[in-house]
């Protein structure tokens, strides 16, 4: 993966450049305007950088709906939680039962050289609180936009989210292993770790001995 660089970009260039709206392409000009918030002590790029994190979060739990249930998911549903991090991330819940399981399993089950990133929701939630913080500001401009100790904390706050998408978004993928299109024998294997009859390394081994059954299957199709 070739990861583009994000500092030492002007206004222009990351108002112009790369203009793509899923949760990197967000992340990427949040860290850009983040640069230029550190580099030029601006409180309009803090504020920049604070929205296109908001903006990533968001797009972010709504990607990990998508990529777990796809044509699913019923529009009204999703109305009613548009730009609430919150009820998106229970939203990922209610709609894909043992979420946080099925990333362990698809995490041991995804092949090499495809790591998968588990993604902290409830990390993700808190986030999103703490950078809007930085938008909807309140108290005496002297605390706020005109303190250079507020605008030093907004970047470290900022900073910390951020950083947390970017290494995620950058060092995996994110996705789910669609159980109903798995070997019989890999749904059994499925059922027993949510049950908590096996563990995860289990489930890996498990899965290593069955694998020349199931390329031997799959050949004979």
């Amino acid at each position: 993966m070739d990861i583009p660089e994000f500092k030492n970009r002007t206004p222009s260039q990351i108002i112009n450049e790369m203009k793509h709206f899923e949760s990197s392409g967000r992340a990427y000009r949040a860290l850009s305007w983040l640069d230029y918030a550190k580099s030029n002590g601006n409180v309009s790029a803090l504020e920049y950088s604070a929205f296109e994190t908001r903006l990533s979060i968001e797009q972010l739990l709504f990607e990990q709906i998508i990529i777990s249930v796809g044509t699913e998911l019923d529009k009204s549903d999703y109305k009613k939680c548009n730009g609430n991090a919150k009820d998106l991330s229970r939203m990922v819940e209610k709609l894909t039962p043992n979420y946080e399981k099925l990333i362990d399993f698809t995490k041991a089950m995804a092949p090499a050289g495809f790591p998968i990133t588990k993604w902290d929701n409830r990390a993700l939630v808190k986030y999103h609180g703490k950078v809007s913080n930085y938008l909807h500001w309140s108290g005496g401009l002297d605390v706020t936009v005109k303190s250079e100790q507020w605008l030093r904390n907004g970047i470290s706050e900022i900073e910390t989210a951020i950083g947390y998408i970017w290494h995620g978004l950058t060092t995996g993928n994110t996705g789910v292993m669609p159980i109903e299109k798995l070997e019989p024998e890999l749904q059994e294997l499925w059922k027993l770790f949510i049950n908590n009859k096996i563990t995860i390394d289990e489930v890996v081994q498990i899965a290593d001995d069955l694998e020349p059954v199931l390329q031997a299957r799959l050949t004979m199709r």
